[in-house]
C-alpha cells in the first residue's frame, strides 16, 4: 500500500514537471531603447541625410517579457520612416517592436548655432538589463543607467547612475504593495538634471520567486519556511556569512529532525514483512471466493493480522509527513538570498571552493554539480532498492509476482527521477549543492537504518515465535 501511494505521488510530480516545461506564450511587456551613442549620436548638418545608427554603439533595445525574461536585440532594420525634428535639430525616430511603440533620438547640429553653446538640447540613455528589469522584492539601483547629455555645440556629458545617483529618483517606489511584493508591473524612474526638463524612464518588475519576508508571507512560510530560513541564517552568520555552510548544517538539522518519521515508516515496513506469511495464507484462503460476504470476511481477518503485528493502516502515510519539511527546505535554498528578504544581507558569501552559488545554468561548473547530484542520487536509489537480508529470505518462501512487478516499476520511476533531478539541479548551483548534501546524508541514514532494521526484524521474529 505504501509503495503504491509513493508511486502515485512520483508520477504526479513527473506530470507536473513536464507540464511546467511546456511552452507557453510569453508576451512582451516592455521595450526599453539603448540609444545610439558617440559618433552615432551627434551629426554635423552635412551628414543630415547620411545617418549611421547601427553597429557598435548603435541602436539596440531590451525586450522584457511578462515572465521577466530580458533579451538584448540589436536593431537591424532601416532608418524608421516616422521621424520628427524639433527647433534645436533633435530628431526623434519612432518604430514598433511586438506592437509596442518606442523611439530613439539623435542630434543634427544646425549649420549656424543660435543660443548658448552649453545649453542642453537632448538627453538619451543606455541601460544594463538589471537597471530596467527588477526581480520581485528588489529596490531601485541606478548603477546600470548611463545618461548622455548633449549640449548645443555637440559636446556630450556622461552621467552614470553609479557615480551620480542624485540625478535618478525612484519616486518613492516600495517593492511591497498593498497585496504583497509587486510583480509583473511597471514603475517609473525620473532623471532630473539641472537645465533640462525631468525625463521619466519606465522599468519592469518581474514575477518569479518571492523573497523570504513577513511582509509577504503565507501560512506555510510562517510555520516552516521562515523557521528554516532563520536556522540557515543562524549557521551562516556564525560561519562567515557562508551560504554553503548554512545549507550544510541546516540540511543536517532538518533531516535529523525528520528522522523519527523516516524511522517510523521503516518500522511499518519491517512489520509488514514479518506479517507477510500470514497475509499470503489469507490471500490463498480467499483466492477463489470473490463474493461480497467472503471479501468482507477477508478484510476483517486482514485487520486482525494488522492488529496482531501492531500495524497501523495509516502508517503508509508517514512518508508524506516529511514532504512539507523538504519542500520548505527546497524553497529556502532558492529564496533566502533574494534581495528584499529578511536574511539576504547576512547570507552574503556565496563562494564555495571557487563556485558561485548565486549562479544559474553555470556552464561546466553547473554540469559538474548536476552530475554529482545524479551520481549521489543514483547511489542512494540503488542502496534503497536493494533488499535487506530478511526481505530476500521472505521472498523465497512466499513469491509474489505482483509485488515483483511493482518493484520493477518503482525502480524505473526512481531512476528516471534521478535524471530529472540532475537536469533540475543545473538551474541553480545552490540547489545542486543542497541536493548533494542531502543525498550524502540520506546515504548514511539509509545504511544505518538498514542495520538497525535487520536487528529489529530478528527481534520481532523471535517475539512471534515465542508467542
Amino acid at each position: 500500500m505504501g509503495k503504491k501511494l509513493i508511486f502515485i505521488v512520483m508520477m504526479l510530480l513527473l506530470v507536473f514537471s513536464l507540464a511546467a516545461c511546456g511552452s507557453k506564450e510569453d508576451p512582451t511587456a516592455l521595450v526599453v531603447v539603448n540609444n545610439p551613442i558617440g559618433e552615432k549620436l551627434v551629426f554635423e548638418h552635412t551628414e543630415a541625410n547620411n545617418i549611421l545608427f547601427k553597429g557598435a554603439d548603435g541602436l539596440s533595445y531590451w525586450t522584457i517579457s511578462k515572465a521577466g525574461v530580458g533579451s538584448l536585440v540589436e536593431y537591424e532594420g532601416s532608418l524608421p520612416s516616422i521621424v520628427s525634428t524639433d527647433a534645436n535639430g533633435v530628431r526623434t525616430y519612432t518604430f514598433a517592436v511586438d506592437n509596442i511603440t518606442t523611439s530613439f533620438q539623435i542630434y543634427v547640429k544646425p549649420e549656424v548655432l543660435v543660443g548658448d553653446p552649453n545649453d542642453i538640447v537632448m538627453v538619451t540613455f543606455r541601460f544594463e538589463k538589471d537597471s530596467v528589469l527588477f526581480q520581485r522584492g528588489e529596490s531601485f539601483d541606478p548603477a546600470g543607467i548611463t545618461a548622455y547629455i548633449v549640449e548645443r555645440d555637440g559636446d556630450i556629458l556622461i552621467r552614470n547612475g553609479a557615480t551620480y545617483p542624485q540625478f535618478f529618483s525612484d519616486n518613492d517606489y516600495n517593492p511591497v504593495g498593498d497585496d504583497g511584493y509587486r510583480n509583473e508591473e511597471t514603475f517609473t524612474i525620473t532623471f532630473d538634471y539641472p537645465g533640462f526638463a525631468p525625463i521619466d524612464i519606465t522599468v519592469y518588475v518581474a514575477g518569479g520567486e518571492k523573497p523570504i519576508s513577513t511582509a509577504d508571507a503565507t501560512f506555510f512560510d510562517y510555520i516552516l519556511v521562515i523557521p528554516v530560513a532563520f536556522l540557515m541564517n543562524f549557521f551562516a552568520s556564525i560561519m562567515g556569512n557562508s551560504f554553503a555552510l548554512g545549507i550544510l548544517f541546516t540540511t543536517i538539522v532538518v533531516r535529523t529532525l525528520a528522522w523519527p518519521i523516516y524511522a517510523k515508516s521503516n518500522d511499518m515496513s519491517i512489520k509488514m514483512n514479518v506479517a507477510q506469511p500470514d497475509m499470503a495464507r489469507l490471500q490463498a484462503k480467499y483466492a477463489t471466493r470473490k463474493d461480497p460476504q467472503s471479501q468482507q470476511q477477508m478484510q476483517m481477518e486482514m485487520m486482525q493480522i494488522y492488529k496482531k503485528h501492531g500495524i497501523n493502516i495509516f502508517g503508509c502515510l508517514m512518508p508524506f509527513l516529511q514532504m512539507p519539511i523538504f519542500i520548505a527546505m527546497y524553497g529556502v535554498v532558492r529564496r533566502v538570498t533574494l534581495e528584499g528578504g529578511m536574511y539576504a544581507n547576512s547570507i552574503t558569501n556565496t563562494n564555495f571552493f571557487g563556485i558561485n552559488l548565486a549562479n544559474q545554468q553555470d556552464g561546466i561548473i553547473g554540469m559538474t554539480l548536476a552530475a554529482l547530484v545524479g551520481g549521489t542520487m543514483y547511489l542512494l536509489q540503488y542502496i534503497s532498492m536493494k533488499k535487506p537480508a530478511y526481505a530476500k529470505n521472505t521472498a523465497k518462501h512466499v513469491p509474489n509476482p505482483q509485488a515483483e512487478q511493482t518493484e520493477k516499476t518503482m525502480k524505473f520511476v526512481s531512476y528516471f527521477m534521478v535524471i530529472m533531478m540532475a537536469f533540475a539541479s543545473y538551474q541553480s548551483n545552490a540547489l545542486a549543492l543542497y541536493w548533494i548534501f542531502g543525498n550524502i546524508y540520506s546515504l548514511g541514514q539509509t545504511l544505518l537504518n538498514r542495520k538497525l532494521n535487520e536487528k529489529k526484524h530478528e527481534q520481532l521474529k523471535q517475539k512471534q515465535l515465542m508467542g
